[in-house]
């Protein structure tokens, strides 16, 4: 089979030194374009243990995925959502209410999906456009499993409105090794929280670096196996 894998983990690091957290990933690139993302997420302090698939296309538009959300040991609640021309869909059962249907007009089509790993958060960043003049671009038609800062909630349909800044190119060194990114950042006034920052790999979108003040936590690659394309 011609495809191409990379894999790791990230390391979720608070302020106070602690780590927080951990997510242990695989991306796989297939021969047709179609990008793979398989993540699980663990949150020590908030007890949520998170798996999730996500298939995106070429662009990084989102295609379908599936997400399911335990807390505290308790399963709170699983969906699949699919992306196909101007329409989002999920199906989903979620503890408390019992089985949700949801289909959601996204005119354009959906540009980017937030299924809650931080590995996928960088993903939105292909959505900004570098032959544009505008330095802090408004960005629509990302949806989300959660609205909460952590995805704690869910998972069923949401939407964010956020505005992206290219900030430059700039290398920078985590456990994982010394990399040459392009950092952006996330202005996200809208929902009153400070700005978040990350710094992605060229092409792949692979995450090196975020830094957001709002969970007062920097992630971190803290190891990779092959080369992201």
């Amino acid at each position: 089979m011609e495809h191409q894998s990379w894999s790791g983990r990230i390391d979720y690091i608070h302020d106070d030194g602690r780590h927080r957290g951990r997510e242990w990933f695989t991306v796989t690139k297939h021969q047709e374009g179609f990008r793979v993302a398989r993540a699980m997420c663990e949150m020590d302090d908030t007890e949520i243990l998170r798996d999730v698939t996500f298939t995106m296309a070429e662009d990084f538009r989102p295609v379908e995925s599936y997400i399911r959300l335990v807390v505290r040991g308790k399963h709170r609640g699983s969906a699949w959502f699919t992306f196909e021309g101007e329409e989002a869909k999920c199906e989903s059962w979620m503890t408390g209410l019992g089985r949700v249907s949801q289909t959601l007009a996204v005119p354009g089509g959906a540009a980017s999906f937030g299924s809650h790993p931080v590995l996928c958060d960088c993903f939105h960043s292909a959505l900004y456009d570098h032959s544009n003049p505008v330095k802090i671009q408004p960005i629509a038609q990302i949806l989300n499993s959660s609205l909460e800062p952590d995805g704690s909630t869910g998972p069923m349909l949401g939407q964010w409105a956020i505005s992206m800044e290219f900030i430059g190119e700039e290398s920078v060194t985590v456990p994982a090794g010394t990399f040459d990114t392009h950092h952006y950042r996330f202005h996200l006034d809208n929902y009153g929280w400070a700005p978040e920052d990350i710094w992605v790999m060229p092409g792949s979108r692979q995450l090196v670096k975020i830094r957001w003040d709002v969970l007062k936590t920097t992630y971190v690659l803290a190891e990779l196996s092959g080369t992201p394309v």
